[in-house]
């Protein structure tokens, strides 16, 4: 089993990961957080347990990581040129 130290760095990297992804991607990330907190002992019971319930430890997160998603800067692609059409 992985070290705490070595589960909170696994935790910080989804969530700098969120910020690049779209909204889609939050409630598998609050998942993934949720069940690393309970290894760590920092949850009462397994994602299991606490699906479906109102105010939910993984709806906590969700909604914590939807804020630092609207409040991360926004990224910008530059579109790229399209190829030219011959004949």
């Amino acid at each position: 089993m992985k070290s705490e130290k070595e589960l909170r760095e696994e935790i910080r990297q989804i969530r700098e990961r969120v910020k690049g992804l779209s909204g889609f991607w939050i409630g598998e990330a609050s998942a993934a957080i949720y069940a690393l907190e309970w290894a760590m002992g920092k949850r009462e019971g397994p994602a299991s347990e606490d699906l479906g319930r109102p105010r939910g430890g993984r709806e906590k997160i969700a909604a914590s990581l939807a804020k630092m998603v609207e409040e991360a800067p926004a990224i910008r692609v530059k579109a790229r040129p399209r190829p030219r059409r011959t004949g």
